[in-house]
């Protein structure tokens, strides 16, 4: 059963409840490890619990799907969505591999071959067996900043013959640079709780939503604040408030005294004078230029999960590297 701390949503900010529990949902839906096909509170109980009326939740059921986060089982509730992985059936070019794998994995172990030799005796040689086909690939971000550091990233599991460009989610006017460029692209990647607005964006593109994690430098800079520090959680997004102290909390449980707010909130300056540590989302990197010098002040900053970038993204390449190198091919729609 899909669980969530009811006391993430604040009834006392000026933020509707509807607004507040899409965005904690639509987060945990895809930044948690939460397992694909997982049962949702029924609409009832999640209204009861949080004291709403049921159709407030039925709405931002509705909305989660719309975004491609949940399905709806008629007579059963809401889900999470099915795992991408088992979109990749036999005849993907990673699960071709598997019994090979296993065959040279036990005849690594029969040689006495340590496992971390063989990756590195598969690297080398991945590495000298450059691909020939180099592939056009799109990064939709919502700020720039970031996006350059995710693209980075992604960078790291790519040919060098493959090209990867950053738009904004805001630049995709139809038929401007920026949509031509994503129509122009073998592949057009994202966060996953933005594909469905991509997809809508520019339709007919080959789209792929990964999923993102706090980077190690976040948990490693929440998990070393100071158990006394009052701390003050700014999102960027009116949206996504409900997310803030629930993932300071996941990183620096020691942490008691966490006030959320927004970026442009009236209040902010007076909870930012009364805080000793500031942690702000990205896009409100202004946060910064109002705290105090003495103030410990840093981005809660996502990246790539590495695990997406290994078991998604790579046998995508291959594919559609695989369909552009055969004769005749034509460009794989999604």
């Amino acid at each position: 059963m899909f669980t969530f701390d009811p006391s993430s949503i604040d009834k006392s900010l000026p933020v509707p409840i509807g607004t507040q529990l899409h965005g904690l949902l639509s987060y945990v839906l895809s930044f948690s490890d939460t397992p694909y096909g997982t049962r949702l509170p029924s609409v009832r109980q999640l209204a009861a619990e949080l004291g709403v009326a049921p159709m407030t939740v039925n709405q931002v059921y509705q909305q989660l799907r719309d975004e491609g986060l949940v399905e709806m089982r008629p007579g059963l509730g809401a889900f999470t969505m099915r795992d991408p992985r088992k979109a990749l059936d036999d005849n993907q070019p990673i699960n071709a591999l598997s019994r090979d794998i296993d065959a040279i994995i036990a005849k690594a172990e029969m040689l006495g071959v340590p496992p971390m030799s063989l990756v590195a005796m598969i690297n080398a040689r991945a590495h000298m067996r450059r691909p020939d086909t180099g592939l056009k690939l799109v990064f939709v971000c919502i700020f720039e900043g970031p996006g350059r550091d995710y693209v980075d990233d992604i960078r790291s599991v790519l040919s060098p013959l493959d090209t990867i460009d950053l738009v904004t989610l805001e630049s995709l006017q139809a038929d401007g640079p920026e949509y031509r460029l994503c129509m122009q692209a073998d592949l057009v990647i994202t966060f996953g709780h933005r594909e469905a607005e991509v997809r809508s964006a520019v339709k007919g593109a080959t789209i792929l939503g990964l999923r993102f994690l706090p980077s190690q430098r976040t948990r490693q800079t929440l998990a070393g604040l100071d158990p006394r520090s009052r701390v003050a959680a700014v999102t960027h997004f009116q949206e996504y408030i409900a997310i803030m102290r629930p993932s300071v909390r996941e990183f620096a449980p020691h942490v008691s005294d966490i006030r959320v707010t927004w970026s442009s909130a009236p209040d902010l300056a007076d909870i930012l004078s009364t805080c000793d540590a500031v942690v702000f989302a990205s896009g409100a990197d202004h946060v910064a230029t109002l705290v105090r010098p003495s103030v410990q002040c840093f981005e809660f900053r996502h990246a790539p999960d590495p695990g997406a970038l290994e078991a998604i993204l790579v046998p995508k390449l291959a594919q559609l590297r695989q369909a552009k190198a055969s004769p005749g091919s034509e460009r794989e729609t999604a």
